[in-house]
């Protein structure tokens, strides 16, 4: 009778430890959501993003130097931040060239407002143990360098379990802008998942691209999703979130917290294609490979998916994510098959 009691009490407390990991993760959600709101509050609708921009002055010099580009300015506010928050040595933490540093970085502006010393808790999943060991002060585990002189691993270490949708500090759909040095017309880029990492369709250059944007363009905040992970964590081996079957509590614009499987929510649209805007239609596949932080399932080299899901909606802060049409839950999006976004075309330009 013990020996039988003792293999039902194993799964049991897994059990357990896997209900605490969770709410502990919702948890994290909950007070992201309660310091997006202060900042809101404080910064006059503004949603937390990187805001630094260019024509402002280069700290640190005796000499005046000046940042040429926004991406250069806000590059320089994520690295600054964290050797703040991290105690880090500069002569350490070079700041990177050409770095988009919202891509993967943009918690780092939540950061610097909540003012907590990184890495941070409400920052990282319990389940997600590489994080997890960062936190605990072990280092050891930090991948090489990448191999670009600059983008060095130790910042690697001061990442989020969570990310935000590329909409939440790029554009939500693509405009076209004066841009510096000649004044000559460019599109602004739009960010697209290409699977663990992301591309973009346009010019770099274009002014006050990535910056912070207003609650108010948020049209449907109860459908929107704001936080996810990468990876579905607690329900057994991390899944990667584009599996159809990958499930997940999300943190949404309007301040809840709610579980979707990943097949129940808005297939996505490439959102650098306005062709299919009637039809919508115009939907992708992407190739994955394993990365740092996860594997994909059966420990496969690589994986392909035919959507971005919810975290690619090519309506932007404008669209919404969820719900899937009930009748297309559990299948793979088809392009024979219409499924609606809100078509915001009407009010605010065609896309």
């Amino acid at each position: 009778m013990l020996v039988s009691l003792a293999v039902v009490s194993i799964p049991a407390f897994s059990q357990v430890r896997m209900d605490s990991a969770r709410q502990a993760c919702i948890a994290n959600y909950r007070f992201i959501a309660g310091a997006s709101g202060s900042y809101s509050n404080d910064y006059a609708g503004q949603m937390w993003a990187m805001s630094w921009k260019r024509g402002m002055r280069v700290p640190g010099f005796t000499q005046t130097y000046y940042f040429d580009s926004d991406t250069l300015a806000q590059a320089w506010q994520a690295v600054l931040t964290m050797r703040r928050l991290a105690n880090l040595n500069p002569n350490n933490t070079p700041v990177p060239q050409n770095w988009i540093s919202s891509l993967y970085y943009s918690h780092i502006a939540l950061a610097d407002y909540v003012n907590l010393p990184l890495p941070a808790s409400y920052l990282i999943c319990p389940e997600d143990w590489k994080r997890q060991r960062f936190l605990d002060g072990d280092f050891s585990q930090l991948p090489p360098d990448y191999g670009d002189g600059d983008f060095t691993s130790w910042r690697m270490a001061y990442s989020s379990s969570y990310s935000v949708s590329p909409s939440h500090w790029g554009p939500s759909r693509q405009t076209t802008v004066p841009a510096p040095p000649t004044g000559q017309l460019r599109k602004s880029a739009m960010w697209y998942s290409t699977g663990l990492y992301a591309s973009y369709d346009g010019d770099l250059i274009v002014p006050d691209m990535y910056k912070p944007r207003q609650e108010s363009d948020v049209r449907f905040p109860a459908n929107k999703v704001f936080l996810s992970d990468d990876y579905a964590r607690h329900s057994g081996k991390p899944r990667y979130y584009a599996y159809q079957t990958a499930g997940q509590d999300m943190l949404f614009y309007d301040g809840s917290v709610r579980y979707y499987r990943t097949d129940s929510t808005n297939p996505g649209w490439r959102p650098t294609s306005a062709t299919g805007r009637g039809t919508m239609n115009s939907r992708y596949t992407f190739t994955v490979t394993p990365d740092f932080w996860g594997t994909l399932d059966n420990n496969a080299t690589q994986a392909s998916f035919t959507a971005g899901w919810y975290r690619v909606t090519r309506g932007g802060l404008f669209g919404w994510d969820v719900p899937r049409l009930k009748s297309m839950v559990g299948k793979l999006p088809s392009a024979t098959v219409v499924e609606n976004e809100v078509d915001t075309s009407a009010a605010t330009g065609t896309w």
